[in-house]
């Protein structure tokens, strides 16, 4: 997801869509939902060489809420992101008539629509592996969203993209409402683990300048975060 939203920001004028849809499954059948995804990665492939999407993936709980397993998608719109979803949906559906872990273990279900925002630079981090994905989301004053991201380019992106060149990262990037609900700010890290993460977030405290404004704390009063295990994904 990083790369993705940061190249595409890059390349285009407009922003990247970025949609994650959240599901609340039985979690006796994660390995099986892991299989599935596993197995439409094609689908998804055909979808982003068609450039109807960047980048998508799953995701499953590591340390989150009772929403444990999730999926991402970086699109140029919503609107391409929509047709992909259904393409490569119906696409599986024809090809793999009896599977459908994620209906049968998931009865509950949610999609959220933000635009990309400032990201880090992540040429160069490391890949591979099951790196943790952090998901951090912000209720904020609606009117003020655009100073929140303002504030995350001008001071939290450069002391990232020292994490990210240390190693200590392998990305980061924000997020902010399109057609979601009332969570209309969020920002994703990607490390090795939560305890690489949760070094670097406290290394990361003692960088920011001391100039450094709070224009989150003043204008987004609820917070949330959620750790997670990164699945197969389509990657870029």
């Amino acid at each position: 997801m990083p790369e993705a939203v940061q190249s595409q920001e890059a390349a285009e004028a407009a922003p990247p869509t970025i949609v994650l849809s959240h599901f609340k499954c039985d979690y006796s059948r994660i390995a099986d939902i892991i299989s599935e995804a596993e197995l439409q990665l094609p689908y998804w492939q055909q979808q982003k060489d068609a450039g109807n999407i960047w980048d998508t993936g799953l995701y499953v709980h590591a340390w989150a809420d009772e929403w444990n397993v999730g999926r991402f998608m970086v699109a140029p719109s919503m609107e391409s992101a929509v047709a992909a979803n259904a393409a490569a949906g119906q696409a599986f559906a024809a090809d793999h008539p009896d599977s459908n872990a994620l209906g049968e273990a998931c009865p509950s279900h949610r999609d959220n629509f933000y635009l990309g925002g400032p990201s880090a630079n992540a040429e160069g981090a490391a890949e591979g592996g099951t790196p943790t994905l952090v998901l951090s989301f912000y209720q904020c004053e609606t009117p003020r969203i655009g100073e929140v991201l303002a504030e995350y380019e001008e001071f939290s992106v450069p002391v990232y993209e020292q994490l990210i060149q240390a190693g200590k990262l392998r990305g980061a990037g924000s997020f902010g409402h399109s057609w979601a609900d009332e969570w209309n700010v969020g920002f994703f890290f990607v490390a090795e683990s939560i305890q690489t993460f949760v070094d670097a977030w406290e290394e990361s405290l003692t960088m920011f300048p001391e100039d450094a404004t709070n224009v989150i704390g003043e204008a987004c009063p609820a917070h949330k975060d959620a750790f997670y295990a990164l699945g197969p994904r389509t990657g870029g």
